[in-house]
């Protein structure tokens, strides 16, 4: 078997996709098949990640999008699968242009990483439109594809509300080896300049509109200095915006975007509380991030599978929602809550089975056999 990996969402600051894509290419490794992605980048070239290899091909900067960039040229994808010849392509997104990569040479996949309902939401647009907007993508985009996957089961039951059959859930993991309780780091209060006694509330993710982060900034503006300490990482087009505002507070700290995973379990294992106001996630794989080294989510209940601890979630978007909710969460952190938490997530999420699901889905769809 051969797979092919296609997405725009993969740079030097990339969150999510880009974390999948790498522990799918560590875990195929070592399987008896291929694999091999198609990304956008400044010039072209080929190279390899792990077994995987890596096609990287022009592409033009998005603007104001942090770093991401486009393809530029569909044309040199289709001749790039014309050589390779794959079983599975896979499209790492949802608005890459099915009807462009479709194909019956191979069989073509979609993850559903991005709801198309809550970018639609942000478009300075009548409802009217952003409802088409909906229904087009769903309807003459992603109906187009061979099998779409869902992150959740939330979103699977959104797509197929629309009549769509062809829709499964493949639930993401997290590597407990490297995020984990025991990477706390003893020295976390000497390095942020706050008293032993003083409870440490983390954010990780992509600093832009979609993820609320003025609704963010509003709650940290709430917290005592005295008990309180803010911590963001991450980068994206507010990221001028977020760096003003940390210099204006003196419990908050933004370190920029942090790729390292051993950092960033240093950071999760070593804070209380975990904090987003972002309603956009289709899963959230840094709430499992977060959760295997025992930290407690405060977010907005969007009913998914990486939020198994209801008492803590928001069930609006008020400021004085969030505050509540974070007050009880660090009332209820304790070695004992961190164990529980982190054991949780150990037991139910793990890549291993990630992609052994994955891999019998393809094989199921290659032998022309329902899932």
């Amino acid at each position: 078997m051969k797979i092919v990996d296609i997405t725009p969402y993969f740079h030097s600051k990339s969150g999510g996709i880009k974390r999948y894509l790498l522990e799918k290419s560590k875990y195929l490794k070592d399987k008896p098949l291929e694999h091999v992605m198609i990304l956008p980048g400044k010039e072209r070239r080929v190279y390899h990640i792990n077994s995987t290899k890596v096609y990287q091909i022009p592409s033009f900067p998005i603007p104001m999008s942090g770093g991401y960039r486009f393809f530029s040229s569909f044309k040199e994808i289709r001749e790039i699968l014309s050589i390779e010849k794959p079983d599975i392509v896979e499209l790492e997104g949802t608005y890459l242009p099915i009807t462009a990569l479709y194909s019956e040479e191979y069989r073509l996949v979609v993850f559903y990483h991005a709801d198309v309902r809550t970018d639609a939401s942000l478009m300075p647009l009548p409802e009217r439109l952003r409802k088409k907007i909906v229904d087009l993508t769903i309807t003459k985009k992603l109906s187009k594809a061979d099998l779409i996957l869902t992150p959740s089961k939330k979103q699977e039951e959104f797509l197929k509300s629309y009549g769509l059959e062809n829709v499964l859930t493949v639930n993401l993991g997290v590597d407990t080896e490297v995020f984990n309780p025991s990477k706390r780091n003893p020295y976390i209060n000497t390095f942020l300049g706050v008293r032993e006694d003083t409870f440490k509330i983390l954010y990780v993710g992509r600093l832009s509109p979609e993820k609320n982060i003025d609704l963010l900034l509003e709650v940290m503006s709430m917290l005592d200095t005295a008990f309180f300490h803010f911590i963001l990482v991450g980068d994206g087009p507010l990221r001028k915006k977020v760096e003003k505002f940390a210099k204006s507070y003196p419990n908050i700290t933004y370190l920029g975007y942090i790729s390292e995973e051993e950092k960033l379990a240093e950071l999760y294992a070593s804070v209380e509380v975990f904090l987003t106001a972002s309603c956009s996630e289709t899963y959230g794989l840094s709430f499992l991030e977060a959760q295997a080294c025992g930290c407690l989510l405060v977010a907005p209940d969007m009913d998914l599978e990486t939020q198994p601890f209801k008492e803590f979630l928001v069930k609006d978007l008020r400021v004085e929602s969030f505050y509540e909710a974070l007050v009880k969460a660090v009332n209820c952190q304790n070695h004992h809550t961190r164990q529980t938490v982190s054991s949780y997530i150990r037991e139910e999420f793990s890549w291993k089975v990630t992609f052994s699901k994955l891999l019998n889905i393809y094989n199921c769809i290659l032998s022309g056999v329902q899932k």
